[in-house]
């Protein structure tokens, strides 16, 4: 009967013989031969009066990549970049590129090379066993545009020219079937993104960054709360008393390694009702990033007595915080509005304990962070694929597998009027 099921659907979808056939690839196989083994030198690749060396771990970077990552972009820096090489999900690699002119630094690129199946990735389509190899420009694992910075000296079009060129050439050399450029917001680099729609690659949509400006005159969390609407403090407060049912403290690293495995269970329960999901962390990953950041990512738990039944993570990205991934049971969620209460308690660790000017609230879940501040930043990633045959049917395919993103009319407005 299952099996009967299956062909009727497959055989429903008008691309999808096609699709079948041009976007299956080797997932799981083996690397490149080049790249197998041992960790080797920079491969380094002409590209105009650029030279591009292209590395395979973090730990053989030089010291100009933190100059042009920035403070501000802690999933570019090399000491974020080291712990999730520690963690890398299964069938995920990792290169880096370092644009040097005349010898010296001028752009770098963080790149991931993902066995992408379409069904893992999107739940509605499980039936459909398809795989591709993407080169991803950026982090898979979190939002926002993590995928290249450029030295001031670099003008805005020689960039364009230079993302579209190098992702090319490596995706040729890493044996990836498509490109995959992540999360460029709409108002930033729009020369690279005109130059990638007219290089081919196709916009895919997917639901809009959550960010809560925070003033200047907040120094505490009820400095947050007094400057909302009385509609969403008494809101925030009747959460406050339905969480008092839990227990809830930060989580030192003895407490990260005992409960990794409860973690990661909490995670992947809120990872199993997402609608799309390009990579799944492993166990282990949080302890990782507190070895890393210590002071500077923060985990709070929730216990019913001893048992661990939620968890949010922050971590301090320059002036900003990153809320980061979190993990509950939903039978927690309507009795102590667990979900509500993370975001307050990751609100809080920003304004209190980082100092943050920005908080980032990531995606999905538009309408409850709308109403704790965030508002949306759209961006969008670009898609594109090796074969000439895949590309001319990519915007259909992208219509046909495009996640459903959560509706916008409901955004609320806490520090205004409705």
């Amino acid at each position: 009967m299952i099996k009967t099921t299956m062909e009727r659907l497959t055989s429903r979808c008008p691309i999808y013989d096609t699709v079948q056939q041009l976007l299956q690839s080797e997932c799981g196989s083996r690397l490149a031969e080049e790249y197998t083994g041992i960790r080797e030198q920079a491969v380094v690749l002409d590209i105009g009066a650029y030279q591009a060396r292209l590395y395979r771990s973090a730990l053989d970077l030089p010291a100009e990549w933190d100059q042009l990552a920035g403070g501000g972009r802690v999933f570019l820096s090399r000491n974020y970049l080291l712990a999730w090489e520690e963690t890398l999900p299964e069938g995920m690699e990792i290169a880096y590129v370092v644009l040097e002119r005349m010898g010296i630094a001028a752009g770098i690129m963080s790149l991931q090379i993902i066995d992408f199946r379409i069904g893992d990735a999107l739940p509605r389509w499980a039936w459909m066993n398809i795989g591709v190899r993407v080169l991803v420009c950026g982090a898979a694992q979190v939002s926002g545009p993590f995928g290249f910075a450029f030295s001031p000296e670099v003008e805005a079009g020689e960039q364009s020219h230079l993302v579209q060129l190098l992702l090319e050439r490596l995706r040729k050399r890493l044996n990836a079937r498509a490109i995959l450029v992540k999360d460029l917001p709409a108002s930033a680099c729009p020369l690279v993104q005109d130059g990638l729609q007219n290089k081919g690659y196709i916009p895919f949509n997917f639901e809009p960054n959550m960010i809560l400006e925070v003033d200047p005159g907040w120094h505490t969390l009820e400095d947050f709360l007094e400057a909302m609407t009385s509609k969403y403090r008494v809101r925030a407060r009747r959460a406050f008393r339905k969480g008092d049912s839990l227990g809830c403290r930060s989580l030192t690293l003895a407490d990260l390694d005992r409960y990794k495995v409860r973690m990661h269970e909490l995670y992947s329960a809120v990872a199993d009702r997402a609608d799309f999901s390009l990579i799944r962390l492993q166990p282990g990953y949080f302890s990782r990033l507190k070895r890393a950041f210590g002071a500077s990512f923060k985990v709070i738990g929730y216990f019913d007595e001893e048992e661990l039944v939620g968890f949010c993570s922050v971590l301090r990205s320059g002036v900003a915080a990153e809320v980061h991934f979190l993990g509950f049971d939903e039978a927690y969620n309507e009795s102590a509005q667990l979900y509500l209460n993370m975001l307050l308690a990751c609100i809080r660790t920003g304004i209190e304990d980082f100092g943050s000017r920005q908080i980032i609230l990531g995606r999905t879940a538009t309408v409850i962070k709308s109403s704790v501040g965030g508002y949306p930043q759209p961006q969008q990633v670009w898609l594109k694929h090796g074969s000439p045959i895949v590309q001319a049917l990519l915007p259909r395919i992208v219509g046909f597998l495009q996640p459903p993103m959560e509706k916008t009319e409901g955004i609320r407005h806490p520090f205004g009027t409705e």
